[in-house]
């Protein structure tokens, strides 16, 4: 990320949560302190006060935070978390705490809230909803990682076959994506074959892929801290008649919801696009999850594509559109592509094939 670039996202995402009745405000949540400074390492967090803001890690980072931390002070601190926001606090003399209810442990807010004479009030996720439009670095960061992602998968794509386990697949398609230049996982590989794959987010097991399986194969990679998030279902051998079928109606479902994606839109009504058409082939009970999520520090992140979430699209988000269908006993299928929103519509990040794959 450029330099300029943060500068500019810490002057405006300082300005939009330092409220007036903030005397300042404590940033814990890793992925929002990375946006806003650019630090990659594992601990960290950032003090903004009225007159002057901190950004505040231990010992190990220090040559680290000097390098990547440029516009603003870097104190190396080597107290406990509440130790050095207490620290901060009687420092600016702070009478009113903003802090990330979703981001500070328990442990943490209990210590600091009995201090005397000091309220604390949460604040909303004013930098998630900063980071739901991405810039054009971002986005080729995001593109990155969607190629590495592609590519591993290409590489062991031939595992896929009877008699091969779930967690071989799993393992390997790991290894390349990390072997191909993924700078970690941004999630454990799903790989769920036969029943199994009526589990949204199953855990690979042991079992051994047999002919008539469906198999989901869910997947990411990450690039310069932007992730990437896609799943295919191939079905083994023969297939009944049904479980194409399945594919069938979620390959639709997906096509109608990425093409229902427009600048200035209610999220709500891309997730009912496909919910809808699921619905309408009498499957709708068996799709129990949201028709997307944002993607980008964090692989799950806002804006929320679900009938339950008040999100609106705007050009630069990028989410997922994954609608899926679950049968117990019988197995799942599940379509998922990363999809950028342009003043044209939807742009398909992801580029594997969609249609259906019967592997011999």
């Amino acid at each position: 990320m450029h330099l300029p670039d943060i500068r500019e996202r810490f002057k405006r995402a300082r300005k939009d949560i330092l409220t007036s009745d903030l005397d300042a405000v404590v940033i814990t949540g890793l992925s929002n302190v990375r946006y806003l400074s650019g630090f990659t390492g594992s601990n960290a967090f950032l003090f903004l006060a009225r007159k002057r803001s901190v950004f505040v890690t231990d010992g190990r980072y220090e040559t680290q935070a000097g390098r990547q931390v440029r516009h603003i002070p870097v104190k190396i601190e080597s107290k406990p978390l509440a130790e050095a926001i207490s620290g901060l606090i009687d420092k600016y003399k702070v009478k009113c705490l903003g802090f990330e209810a979703a981001h500070m442990s328990v442990e943490t807010y209990n210590t600091i809230r009995k201090r005397r004479g000091l309220s604390l009030k949460p604040v909303g996720p004013v930098i998630e909803k900063l980071r739901m439009i991405k810039n054009d670095i971002e986005i080729k960061a995001i593109q990155k990682a969607v190629r590495i992602a592609e590519k591993a998968f290409l590489e062991i794509k031939p595992m896929i076959k009877p008699s091969v386990t779930e967690a071989e697949i799993a393992a390997a398609l790991e290894c390349e994506i990390k072997k191909i230049g993924s700078g970690g996982l941004p999630f454990d590989v799903i790989v769920a074959s036969g029943k199994n794959s009526a589990l949204p987010h199953a855990s690979r097991t042991s079992r051994k892929l047999k002919k008539g399986d469906l198999v989901v194969v869910d997947w990411g990679a990450e690039y310069n801290g932007y992730c990437s998030d896609m799943t295919r279902t191939f079905i083994i051998g023969n297939a009944t008649g049904e479980k194409r079928r399945l594919y069938d109606i979620v390959l639709k479902a997906q096509f109608s919801a990425i093409k229902s994606v427009k600048n200035n839109l209610p999220l709500k009504d891309v997730d009912k696009s496909a919910r809808d058409l699921i619905d309408s082939e009498g499957y709708g009970c068996f799709f129990g999850h949201g028709t997307g999520h944002g993607v980008g520090l964090d692989v799950h992140e806002p804006p929320r594509v679900s009938a339950r979430g008040d999100d609106i699209s705007k050009e630069g988000m990028i989410f997922t559109v994954e609608p899926g269908i679950y049968v117990p006993g019988l197995g799942g299928v599940r379509i998922e592509d990363m999809v950028l929103v342009t003043s044209k519509g939807a742009k398909v990040l992801t580029k594997l094939p969609r249609n259906l794959e019967v592997i011999q």
